[in-house]
C-alpha cells in the first residue's frame, strides 16, 4: 500500500494520527478508510475508463454503510450478492433502476425482495425463473432480468476463477438460449447479460484477453435476446497487491481492449451500456 502518511511514528488516515482516531473511538480494533483515497482512485479509474462504460461498486468488498453513502453518489451503480445487501444500497440512496443483484443459490425471499425494490436480478438458474415469475405476478411489478453467463474460457492467474468449466457462477453458454426462452416465456424483462470470469487479476494483459473473449462471447449470444440488450456487465477482476512481491495492476492494457468492446457493442448493440464493476480496487487501499 502506498500514500499514507506518517507523523511521529504514527500511521495517519484521513489526516488523523491513528491514536487521535483511536481516541474518538473509544476502544481499539475499529476501522477506518479514508474518504479521499477512494474518490481518488474512482477519479483515476474513470480518466481511463473509455467513454460508455459505467462505473459500478461491488458491495460484497466493503458493505460498511458509511463507506457505501459517500462513495454512492460517485459511481453509477451499485452490485449486491445478498438481500442484506441489497438494503443497504438502497438505504445509502442509490436508485434502484441502477442496482443489479448477483450470486448463486438466492432464495425466494431474496428474489421477491429485488422483483419489489425494482432492480436487475442476475439470473444464474433455470430455478430462479419460475421464482421470479410468481413474484412479479403477486407484486404486479415487472421482474427485470439479465442472464449471467459461465463462460466457456478461464481467466488465467486470477485469485478466483468464476468462469470455464463446472462452477456454481451463472449458466453454461450452451443453456443460454434456452434460458433465454425460458425467461421469455414466463414473462420477465430481460435487459441484458453478465458475465465475471474471475478476481483479484494482477496481470493486465490476460485482464485484456479475458476482456475482449468476454465481449466477443456476449456480443454473440446477444443475437438469441427475447429484447434488445440494454445492458452488459463485464465484472471486474481488477487486482491489488497484497504481499511485497506483487507487483500493482497495469490497466492500460485492459482499458484498450475496453475501447475495442465500446467500438463493437456501438455496431452491434446500439443504446446498450457497457459495465464493469470494482470492489476491492476502489476501497481495498483505502484503510
Amino acid at each position: 500500500m502506498q500514500g499514507f502518511d506518517v507523523s511521529g511514528g504514527e500511521l495517519v488516515v484521513g489526516g488523523q494520527r491513528l491514536s487521535a482516531l483511536a481516541a474518538q473511538v473509544g476502544q481499539t480494533p475499529f476501522y477506518a478508510y479514508d474518504r479521499q483515497r477512494i474518490a481518488a482512485r474512482v477519479v483515476e479509474v474513470r480518466a481511463a475508463l473509455p467513454r460508455g462504460v459505467d462505473l459500478h461498486y461491488a458491495v460484497k468488498a466493503n458493505p460498511m454503510l458509511e463507506l457505501l453513502a459517500f462513495i454512492t453518489p460517485l459511481v453509477d451503480g451499485l452490485d449486491v450478492a445478498s438481500a442484506g445487501e441489497l438494503q443497504r444500497a438502497l438505504a445509502a440512496g442509490m436508485a434502484p433502476g441502477a442496482i443489479s443483484f448477483a450470486g448463486p443459490g438466492k432464495r425466494a425471499a431474496e428474489l421477491e425482495a429485488a422483483v419489489a425494490a425494482g432492480v436487475l436480478v442476475n439470473v444464474e438458474s433455470f430455478r430462479e425463473v419460475p421464482l421470479l415469475a410468481d413474484a412479479s405476478q403477486r407484486l404486479g411489478l415487472p421482474a427485470r432480468v439479465a442472464v449471467r453467463v459461465n463462460p466457456d474460457f478461464e481467466l488465467r492467474g486470477a485469485g478466483m476463477r468464476m468462469g470455464g468449466g463446472a462452477k456454481p457462477f451463472g449458466v453454461d453458454v450452451e443453456q443460454v438460449p434456452a434460458l433465454l426462452e425460458s425467461i421469455a416465456a414466463a414473462g420477465l424483462h430481460f435487459e441484458g447479460f453478465h458475465l465475471y470470469a474471475g478476481s483479484q487479476m494482477l496481470k493486465g494483459d490476460l485482464l485484456a484477453q479475458a476482456t475482449r473473449a468476454t465481449g466477443e462471447l456476449l456480443l454473440r449470444l446477444s443475437e438469441h435476446t427475447p429484447a434488445p440488450v440494454r445492458h452488459l456487465n463485464l465484472g471486474g477482476g481488477w487486482g491489488i497487491p497484497y504481499v511485497a512481491n506483487e507487483q500493482p495492476l497495469d490497466v492500460t492494457p485492459v482499458c484498450a481492449a475496453l475501447h475495442e468492446l465500446v467500438d463493437q457493442a456501438a455496431v452491434s448493440l446500439p443504446g446498450a451500456r457497457l459495465q464493469i464493476e470494482l470492489g476491492r480496487y476502489l476501497v481495498g487501499e483505502a484503510g
